[in-house]
């Protein structure tokens, strides 16, 4: 889980969108795989998507971290049989191990974010104020890696 989120991170750092982000398209060591519809972001808008068949928007640059969560939810429920002999008990520690991806997952992006705005010590306030960045670049149209190049 720590590698898809790292993976996932790495991505968003540099405005990468994968495309179509099937369960078969992930891999378990971390690294991007079959990534055929895919781009790097031009002007910043998280609705972004690459793949002529995402009408709805489901691999958009936005969800690729909820993805990464539903993908490696399906791959637990694969290991089932294996965790424990109790189903149930199986069900309980794997949902507990999925459930944490959201925190590890914006623990790592929190911290990328501050590293790319120069923010060398943490504030409660720096979700806020990478938010409001973030919410201008989409009002203004701006480009995602040309906003943090200065």
């Amino acid at each position: 889980m720590e590698k898809q989120a790292d993976l996932i991170v790495h991505w968003m750092r540099v405005g990468f969108i994968h495309g179509v982000m099937n369960t078969d398209n992930m891999s378990l060591a971390g690294e991007t795989i079959d990534y055929g519809p895919c781009a790097f972001m031009d002007a910043y808008d998280p609705k972004t998507v690459f793949s002529s068949i995402d009408h709805l928007g489901r691999y958009s640059y936005m969800n690729q971290p909820k993805v990464a969560q539903w993908n490696l939810a399906r791959f637990a429920e694969t290991l089932l049989t294996l965790i424990d002999k109790d189903i149930n008990k199986s069900v309980e520690l794997a949902e507990e191990l999925i459930n944490k991806f959201p925190e590890v997952y914006q623990e790592k992006w929190l911290n990328m974010m501050r590293s790319k705005l120069g923010l060398f010590q943490a504030h409660e306030s720096d979700v806020q104020l990478i938010s409001d960045l973030l919410d201008w670049m989409v009002d203004n149209n701006a480009d995602y890696t040309n906003t943090f190049r200065s």
